[in-house]
């Protein structure tokens, strides 16, 4: 799991973090490196690999962190089916998607 967050130096700061318990007030995490002091805004991204990605998960959480309490407001994820051929089905649709969509924004060049 990574958790970033805007340092005193105006810089982004990610550092590998771990849950150490949770609660109605939110997760507590821990980090081999320094949390910092004090409150601040912060982004915590979790991911779980499989075998050739299949039924690969990632969570997204946007939130607050203060004193090693992190309390999320926002939250995305995404979750790969575990079927290999849904996977490739599903991930060639978007690529789809996307390419006709960058074609429309004058992005990518016109098909031939």
């Amino acid at each position: 799991m990574l958790l970033s967050w805007r340092d005193a130096d105006g810089f982004p700061t990610v550092v590998a973090a771990r849950v150490e318990g949770a609660g109605p007030e939110g997760i507590r995490l821990a980090s081999g490196a320094p949390l910092p002091p004090g409150g601040r805004r912060a982004g915590l991204l979790a991911h779980a690999y499989n075998a050739k990605l299949l039924g690969l998960q990632a969570r997204q959480h946007t939130g607050w962190l203060e004193d090693g309490l992190y309390t999320p407001h926002t939250a995305n994820a995404f979750r790969a089916p575990p079927n290999k051929t849904l996977l490739l089905l599903a991930n060639g649709l978007l690529a789809k998607q996307g390419l006709r969509k960058a074609r429309r924004e004058g992005r990518a060049p016109a098909a031939r």
